[in-house]
């Protein structure tokens, strides 16, 4: 197709002048029937790569994305632009007379573009519907979530190759924001594309400024508002680590910023989630405290601050969060606070879901149990994990085990519940498959550990850091202040804490026992105050309490007696257990 026709038809269908860097040749690839990898940041215009070629082709596009929001704001867009007719989606949430319809239209010519979830290829009733369209792009979007080496790994993203195929499509197109040269690499084998025409633009965000900060816990919260109070600031996403986390994070910011911040994470209803999103896209809400479930497929142009409340488990996924900001080309702020818990609740995950060899059985088990005489299951993840003395993301990622090793078919279903069909049993030969699967993917997890502390740790450049670990050599040309390594002005330093008068011990024990987070017994709460300088003191900042080592000079047998004295005088309370810690009456 001639360049002034390519042109012509970006005028027509989206209005624009011109090609991004990159566009142009992910077009041309795809009109020529060549399979390619398009490694774009994130807001850089990937979509347009396969969307301007589904709609100028007269064979089938199918798109096949990991998220509903993702591939409804994208069908949404384009019938804003008047090609509604020939654009459509597939998904769980439509009932099954509409899905059938849809693909009706596809098979026979109506549609372009179709937008399809990886796991709908598992029904054997769609395959059957899809065996009469002629296919011609097949591409697959978030292409790292086929990679054990992404940190977005997902099972059912194994056989889409497999699945391209079948339908006999003309070409493949992998497009990912996040691939290191190792995951491109592995997406280049686990599809099968074949001597691809490779399209990247780079990974610079020349918009973004980056910053890291480690504040001690009780500091983290006045920075997070400290962040949220520059002019500017606002709309903002704040990506917290649990669902509980973000919940109480909402709450703080509503509370003490004086404006609407709605919590978004997978256990909130299907409703609430999406009014949630939508009020926040259409500026009603100026922040949203999430989990990572709040991620791809969030095209809101005009977020000017991201903030991490904790450390994510990879460097791929923090960039990718981070790279919601500035999507209109303004400056935009990325800011992560981390603190030495984190890295301790990195390792105890990583460790907690490194699974022995017994729980493959188990999880076959319980699969089987479920399973009716056809072989298909139906089971809330949550319930099949704790069964099997694991974690659900160490679930999500057994499964795929399992179905690289031809054990199980995953079939589409909402993300708290687990679909599909069992297809043979877990003998030795299999067994072993999955053992070496998953020994690769623990590896793959610490691995992700050391490379993300290393960023949080390191006294170099950030975005230097960033693209080199992207394979980009590229020398940064940033439009703003570049890192608060670069430029002491990224630097948030909260502000100073209102002046606290300690009169007495009590006051300073009765602080440590309300401010120390983790909480600590009474032989820790002594040594604080007598400003000892241990590895537990350090590791959990309690050096940075503001009372830290305000009784230097009394015995430390003195200060013990004391908390003692406010226990049985029942101004202190310890909880019971173990490992007893100190409370304050009424705290729960």
């Amino acid at each position: 197709m001639s360049q002034s026709t390519l042109d012509d038809a970006l005028r027509s269908y989206f209005g624009f002048d011109g090609f991004r860097p990159g566009q142009r040749e992910a077009c041309q690839a795809a009109l020529a029937g060549r399979d390619a990898l398009v490694v774009m940041p994130t807001g850089s215009g990937k979509s347009l790569c396969y969307q301007l070629p589904g709609l100028l082709s007269a064979d089938l596009t199918i798109v096949v994305s990991p998220l509903v929001a993702l591939m409804q704001d994208q069908v949404e867009a384009l019938a804003a632009r008047g090609v509604g007719d020939r654009v459509a989606l597939v998904n769980a949430q439509q009932d099954a007379a509409t899905n059938r319809e849809v693909v009706r239209r596809a098979v026979e010519g109506q549609v372009g573009l179709l937008y399809v979830a990886p796991e709908r290829f598992s029904s054997p009733a769609f395959a059957e519907q899809m065996a009469g369209a002629r296919v011609g792009l097949f591409v697959v979007d978030e292409a790292h979530c086929v990679s054990q080496w992404g940190h977005d790994f997902r099972p059912e993203y194994f056989r889409l190759a497999e699945h391209a195929r079948q339908l006999g499509a003309g070409s493949i197109m992998a497009s990912t924001a996040t691939a290191t040269p190792r995951v491109a690499l592995d997406i280049v084998k686990r599809l099968g594309l074949r001597d691809p025409v490779k399209v990247s633009t780079g990974f610079d965000r020349p918009n973004l400024s980056f910053s890291v900060a480690r504040p001690p816990p009780h500091l983290k919260r006045p920075l997070l508002l400290e962040a949220l109070r520059r002019p500017d600031a606002l709309p903002a996403i704040v990506y917290a680590g649990t669902r509980a986390g973000a919940e109480d994070t909402a709450s703080f910011i509503s509370r003490e910023l004086g404006v609407e911040a709605l919590a978004y994470h997978a256990g909130l209803d299907r409703d609430r989630r999406a009014s949630t999103q939508r009020r926040f896209l259409t500026d009603e809400v100026p922040v949203v405290v999430a989990t990572n479930a709040f991620g791809m497929g969030v095209d809101k142009a005009n977020v000017r601050t991201v903030v991490h409340v904790t450390v994510p488990s990879s460097l791929e996924a923090y960039y990718q969060e981070a790279g919601r900001g500035g999507r209109d080309g303004r400056p935009s702020l990325a800011l992560l606070l981390a603190e030495g818990r984190d890295k301790a609740l990195h390792v105890h995950f990583i460790k907690r879901d490194e699974m022995n060899d017994k729980v493959p059985a188990a999880v076959m088990q319980g699969l089987a149990q479920a399973a009716g005489e056809d072989g298909r299951f139906d089971v809330e993840s949550r319930r099949l994990a704790s069964a099997a003395g694991i974690g659900d993301d160490a679930l999500r990622s057994l499964i795929g085990h399992l179905a690289r090793a031809g054990l199980v078919d995953p079939s589409p279903g909402p993300p708290d519940r687990l679909a599909g069909r069992l297809r043979a049993a877990l003998d030795p030969r299999a067994a072993g498959l999955v053992r070496t699967s998953a020994a690769e993917g623990v590896r793959i997890r610490w691995q992700q550990y050391r490379q993300i502390w290393a960023y949080v740790e390191g006294d170099a450049c950030r975005r230097v850091a960033l693209l080199r670990h992207f394979g980009d050599s590229s020398t940064p040309e940033p439009e703003v202040p570049c890192c608060d390594v670069c430029d002491a002005s990224l630097s948030i330093t909260p502000p100073p804490p209102d002046p606290m008068i300690i009169d007495n011990l009590d006051q300073a024990i009765i602080h440590v026992a309300r401010a120390a987070t983790p909480r600590v017994g009474r032989t820790t709460c002594a040594e604080i105050l007598h400003g000892a300088k241990t590895k537990k003191i350090e590791r959990n900042a309690y050096d940075g309490l503001p009372v830290y080592g305000c009784s230097s000079a009394m015995r430390r047998a003195d200060i013990l007696a004391r908390i003692d004295e406010l226990i049985d005088a029942r101004r202190l309370t310890t909880t019971g257990g173990p490992y007893p810690v100190l409370a304050l009456p009424g705290d729960s």
